[in-house]
């Protein structure tokens, strides 16, 4: 008689999930639904699996296999749970802006629990989750302003004859400290070229950097320089809503 993995739901960051527990006790989950929730296709996922990055890591010696489940006659692809933050963190690295969310939330969430647990106070499983699917979406919405605001800038930028590059240089070594150039060599996480500065890890910072390039992006007057000086001081005054 082969024995079925048992099946079970859970709630990540907005998003129902369905998880296994395989004889062994160990936890597991589909290929597909592991891709499904960074949006990306199971062909990705498979790359993964076979990778040289995975056959490296801690505890990695089995071989991902197909598995039948309980309430269902077609067996599933199946990943162990630990391969799967792997695999989700990758994908981060590369610059998936739903994998960098859903990893930065559930880390908080993790955290956030253990504090929790410090302090001893008590929250419901539905707290928890409300509290990681705001963070996914504030990560998400954060992402979505500054592209929307670092085309604005470009616009700005060459209506008004400045260096995009330059100016963007000057304008994250004053918001942030460092040069665009020197942020897209951080090991941190790596994202698109497309969308300026997606790759910021700091929610925070971020948002300021978008909120500069817009006040950047609105003004009249003054060369690129003042443009700068001036949009970072409103940024700093300005109630972040995001």
């Amino acid at each position: 008689m082969t024995t079925k993995a048992k099946r079970a739901s859970i709630q990540i960051a907005g998003n129902k999930v369905e998880v296994f527990q395989i004889p062994n006790g160990e936890y597991v989950m589909s290929q597909a639904q592991v891709a499904e929730a960074i949006g990306v296709s199971s062909s990705s996922i498979f790359d993964f699996l076979h990778s040289e990055t995975v056959k490296a890591l801690p505890g990695n010696g089995s071989e991902f296999s197909v598995m039948a489940v309980e309430g269902s006659n077609k067996p599933i692809n199946i990943i162990p749970t630990n391969i799967v933050t792997d695999c989700w963190m990758s994908q981060a690295f590369k610059g998936n802006v739903k994998a960098q969310a859903l990893i930065s939330a559930c880390t908080q969430e993790t955290l956030r629990r253990r504090c929790d647990t410090a302090f001893g106070t008590v929250k419901s499983e539905q707290q928890y989750e409300q509290q990681t699917t705001a963070s996914v979406e504030r990560w998400e919405a954060r992402r979505k302003y500054l592209r929307e605001q670092h085309i604005n800038f470009e616009y700005a930028c060459k209506g008004n004859g400045f260096s995009c590059a330059s100016t963007h240089n000057k304008l994250t070594m004053a918001a942030v400290q460092k040069t665009a150039r020197e942020l897209k060599e951080l090991e941190v996480i790596q994202g698109s070229k497309d969308v300026g500065l997606n790759y910021i890890e700091n929610s925070d910072e971020l948002l300021l950097v978008a909120n500069v390039k817009k006040n950047f992006s609105r003004y009249r007057k003054g060369d690129a320089d003042e443009r700068i000086q001036r949009a970072l001081k409103d940024a700093r005054k300005e109630k972040n809503i995001l």
